[in-house]
């Protein structure tokens, strides 16, 4: 598996979003120097329950190595990606963009049936709707890697066949 792939989040649950709020509720009460180190890595390592920087970057990084995969494959999926740094504010029509770029995914390759559908726009994202953003990459890498799997044991299988009668 693509290590950019690898690192994708969908399995975000209700309880994150607590502990991202309790966290960051107390070190801007008490200072972050208060956090046990855990805590402290765990909330700059970026929050399961809060949605950041970090997850953009993610999200971004993996659209462009799918778009780039799909490409080498022989499918057209031109995104528009861009890094994120502190102290970007992502604005809607930034955050339209991202949709749309996991949208060209979308419409370039194929989705599984139970492939979660894109959230319509980032206001009020929801946990939920974050794991299905990241769950939609992960699923289009697994077909993209079954059809080079595929086309591989179809090749495997052709010189197979020559060599086996091929020959004289």
């Amino acid at each position: 598996m693509i290590p950019e792939i690898e690192a994708l989040v969908y399995d975000r649950i209700h309880p994150d979003v607590v502990y991202a709020d309790n966290l960051i509720a107390r070190a801007k009460r008490e200072g972050f120097e208060s956090l046990l180190t855990d805590e402290q890595a765990s909330y700059i390592a970026g929050l399961k329950g809060r949605y950041t920087i970090t997850d953009l970057n993610r999200v971004e990084t993996a659209v462009q190595v799918l778009s780039e995969l799909l490409k080498l494959y022989g499918y057209s999926a031109p995104v528009d990606t861009r890094a994120w740094t502190f102290p970007d504010i992502p604005v809607p029509p930034e955050m339209e963009r991202y949709l749309r770029n996991i949208r060209t995914l979308i419409r370039a390759f194929f989705i599984l049936p139970e492939t979660p559908d894109l959230p319509e726009d980032m206001e009020r994202l929801t946990f939920g709707e974050a794991n299905d953003i990241e769950r939609i990459l992960y699923d289009i890498s697994h077909l993209i890697d079954n059809m080079i799997h595929t086309i591989d044991v179809g090749w495997a299988m052709g010189i197979a066949h020559i060599g086996l009668y091929g020959g004289t």
